[in-house]
């Protein structure tokens, strides 16, 4: 029988419950010590796209059976020419059977029906010391090997104990402090929009050769409804000068619906002129406690640092973050012609 590919985003319930539950065997499978895969966050991604990026959603089914997924986001400001696999799953009940490759040549094919010149797969791995972790990381190598995709980026995954964090110290005027949850106050969002753009522009990316984002308030607002969509709930602080009345330091940590005891570490950005004087690990400190108040189960953040960003991975394991695994990209395609990251 030949394989069935089924646009998810926009299907009826039953193939996004069969994704999600893909999802969740190959969690069990392959990436146990990753926090859960959760449904409403899985459905609200198919609702709504990230900012500047088109979104595919693919499963394959196989005698009404659903044997792997992807997700394919197509970028359209910056990096037009690099499509991402960012989901790249076959079932654990379906492997060796060759459906990895027939994705991997289903996905260049949308790649290049959206002008793309190569893909980027996803991959993530826990260390050799957890039981799934140097099999996982050996099974994926093989595979890249077998379709020709060649190791770009490797980043640790982090992990931070709550309880060994840093007791956040007091803040001195002219600084001070402001929170929120899920939406940059309006007086503050173009700051958080020119911060943000200055983090994509500064952050070391290996051999992916990106294009950093333009500061666009859009992209801040997008991002919001997007993370309302999946129904995340976040907490954020910023430091703010009251000599200019700017935003100079940010951060923020999101949690899904399905992970009570688990954060996502999502921006922290300092301003280029107020960079040494400590404002990453203080504003780091603050927002974390007043997540842990209002998250009596949370017990662990995770957050990704590139391998090559020595500063940020020295900075973390200062706060007190270990590495507990890794996330692996790999390149398939040609060469990209310059400006088409």
């Amino acid at each position: 029988m030949t394989p069935a590919f089924t646009r998810v985003d926009g299907a009826a319930g039953r193939v996004i419950e069969d994704v999600h539950a893909l999802r969740v065997a190959a969690h069990a499978a392959d990436t146990p010590h990753l926090p859960r895969p959760c449904f409403a966050d899985f459905e609200g991604s198919l609702a709504v796209r990230p900012p500047a990026t088109e979104v595919e959603e693919w499963a394959v089914y196989d005698g009404g059976e659903c044997v792997a997924c992807a997700r394919l986001e197509f970028p359209q400001e910056e990096n037009t020419g690099t499509a991402t696999a960012a989901v790249f799953l076959v079932h654990p009940a379906g492997r060796g059977r060759g459906w990895g490759g027939r994705l991997a040549a289903f996905a260049r094919r949308r790649a290049e029906a959206h002008d793309c010149f190569r893909v980027l797969l996803v991959a993530d791995a826990a260390d050799a010391a957890h039981a799934s972790g140097e099999q996982t990381a050996a099974s994926a190598q093989r595979f890249a090997d077998r379709i020709g995709a060649r190791l770009v980026s490797v980043q640790h995954h982090l992990r931070l104990d709550v309880g060994q964090a840093p007791r956040p110290e007091p803040v001195r005027g002219p600084l001070r402090l402001r929170f929120w949850a899920s939406t940059v106050p309006g007086d503050l969002v173009a700051d958080a929009a020119r911060l943000e753009a200055a983090l994509s522009a500064d952050a070391p990316t290996g051999g992916l050769d990106r294009e950093p984002q333009p500061a666009a308030v859009s992209r801040i607002r997008d991002f919001e409804r997007m993370r309302a969509a999946r129904r995340r709930r976040a907490y954020q602080c910023g430091v703010v000068d009251d000599g200019t009345g700017r935003m100079v330091a940010w951060t923020g940590l999101s949690m899904t619906r399905t992970n009570p005891d688990n954060a996502l570490q999502a921006v922290t950005v300092v301003d280029r002129a107020y960079r040494g004087r400590g404002l990453g690990r203080l504003v780091k400190a603050h927002n974390l406690a007043v997540c842990r108040a209002g998250e009596p189960r949370l017990t662990h953040v995770d957050t990704w640092n590139a391998e090559e960003n020595v500063h940020m991975l020295r900075i973390n394991s200062e706060f007190g973050y270990r590495r507990i695994g890794a996330r692996l990209m790999w390149v398939i395609g040609a060469t990209v012609p310059a400006g088409r990251g």
